[in-house]
């Protein structure tokens, strides 16, 4: 019997528009399952999503960098893997210094930052319609010493996004990186130990749970730490087939409410 949920989000629960459908959220509700996001995402960029479900509960961020508690209106961190600093800086740095026109991002504990505007930024942003700052790099890490979690290069052409992910393989494959292709085009750096596995892990103990008592859907290779520490594998139609290929079951597209048409179809009867 399935007594937990966890779900990824941009490609799985939201749309293209990077929106919930209402359906989806009724079927959610009306399962009466404990419902976890774990997300590539920042916590403000969870946050409507979360308050449009309507669910306290304890959520997953930065790909498992940062585990929080959503509690009346407030965030309490529960457990957090930041990036080291110093490493954080070399990368970034080194990146723009190679590649001067991809989109990065970069995401401490109070903002997302980016110092170009890129097609990649802009087209986020109309998705998760959570704004950013434009900083210098340079100065941001020569004036500042916040906490960084996650670090992602967004380009959409492919060749440059190739020669993007064949250098960072290159050169920081030995670092303490967690590095993953999640959307497409985008490429996401966290810390090693920052995995959506973990969220999943701390959950499980918290709540004293089997791994076969817990659920999660997925469409990306991000997701595929999380598939490996459940006992029921859910994934979207719109995977690639290097993702299908862990599913116990395959169900429709984000765009068709595939979340909750596996909760309806499959959840409901393991």
């Amino acid at each position: 019997m399935i007594k937990h949920l966890f779900s990824d989000m941009d490609g799985t629960v939201l749309n293209s528009n990077g929106q919930m459908s209402k359906f989806t959220i009724k079927i959610i509700k009306e399962s009466g399952l404990p419902f976890t996001l774990v997300s590539a995402r920042s916590p403000q960029k969870m946050e409507e999503i979360i308050n449009n479900l309507g669910i306290d509960g304890i959520h997953v961020a930065f790909n498992g960098g940062l585990i929080f508690e959503k509690n009346n209106k407030k965030n309490t961190i529960l457990h957090s893997v930041p990036l080291e600093y110093n490493l954080a800086r070399r990368l970034v740095l080194d990146i723009r210094n190679k590649f001067e026109n991809i989109g990065i991002s970069l995401y401490d504990e109070s903002y997302w930052n980016t110092d170009l505007e890129t097609m990649g930024i802009k087209r986020e942003y109309n998705i998760v319609k959570v704004g950013y700052k434009i900083v210098n790099f340079k100065n941001y890490f020569e004036n500042t010493n916040k906490t960084i979690y996650k670090v992602s290069f967004i380009e959409h052409d492919e060749e440059v996004f190739k020669k993007l992910i064949d250098y960072v393989e290159e050169n920081y494959s030995k670092e303490q990186l967690t590095i993953q292709k999640s959307l497409s085009g985008y490429l996401e750096i966290t810390h090693i130990n920052a995995k959506k596995s973990k969220g999943i892990e701390y959950i499980q103990k918290l709540e004293k749970l089997e791994k076969n008592e817990l659920a999660a859907f997925g469409d990306g290779q991000n997701d595929i730490p999380m598939f490996e520490s459940v006992g029921h594998i859910v994934v979207m139609e719109n995977a690639t087939d290097d993702v299908k290929k862990y599913a116990d079951f395959i169900t429709k597209s984000n765009n068709d409410d595939g979340v909750a048409y596996a909760i309806d179809k499959y959840i409901k009867n393991i």
